[in-house]
C-alpha cells in the first residue's frame, strides 16, 4: 500500500504546487486518501495500533506542508519522478505473481479495469490540460502496467491458481 501512497500523493503535492486544474488531479486525492486510510486499518488492526495514529499524524503534517508550500518545488519534482520507479515495482510484483502463479488469483477484473482505463484517460487529460511531460511519462508508465495486468486476466482465464491445483 505505501507503494501506491508515494506517487499518489505525489501526484497531488506536485500538481498542487503547479496549480493545475483539479480535475487533472483529483483522483489521486481521493486515492491517496482511501491508501492512508487502508495503511493506518492495517497498522490499527495488527500488533502495531500506536504506529497507526503516528501515521495518521505524519500524514497530516505532509498534507499541511504541501498546502502552505514549504515543500521546495524541486523537492516536490523529485517525489514526482521517483513515483515512476514506485509503480513499477508495485505493479512488476504483481504482474510477476500472476505469472508465476499462472493465474489472476483474487484480483477483481472490474478493479483492474478500471485503472486501466483511469490512467488512460489521464494521458488524455494530461496532454490537454497540463502539457506536462513528468505527469504524462507517470501515466504512460502506469498505463503500459496496467495494460499488462488487464492482459493477463484474458491470458490466464479458467486457469486454476496453484492452491486450487493442489486440493
Amino acid at each position: 500500500m505505501l507503494l501506491g501512497l508515494v506517487p499518489a500523493l505525489g501526484t497531488c503535492a506536485y500538481s498542487y504546487e503547479k496549480q493545475f486544474v483539479f480535475s487533472q488531479y483529483g483522483d489521486s486525492v481521493f486515492v491517496a486518501i482511501q491508501m492512508s486510510i487502508i495503511v493506518m486499518q492495517i497498522l490499527y488492526f495488527s500488533d502495531s495500533a500506536p504506529y497507526a495514529f503516528a501515521f495518521m499524524a505524519t500524514m497530516w503534517a505532509i498534507v499541511c506542508a504541501i498546502m502552505y508550500h514549504y515543500i521546495p518545488f524541486n523537492v516536490l519534482y523529485m517525489i514526482q519522478a521517483a513515483g515512476i520507479p514506485f509503480i513499477i515495482v508495485s505493479k512488476g510484483i504483481q504482474i510477476l505473481a500472476n505469472y508465476r502463479n499462472q493465474s489472476t488469483g483474487q484480483l477483481a477484473f472490474l478493479t483492474v479495469a478500471l485503472q486501466f482505463g483511469g490512467c488512460l484517460a489521464r494521458i488524455f487529460t494530461s496532454l490537454t490540460e497540463t502539457d506536462d511531460r513528468l505527469v504524462l511519462f507517470v501515466y504512460l508508465v502506469a498505463s503500459a502496467l496496467n495494460g499488462i495486468i488487464f492482459a493477463q486476466f484474458f491470458m490466464y482465464w479458467g486457469n486454476k491458481t496453484r492452491k486450487q491445483k493442489k486440493a
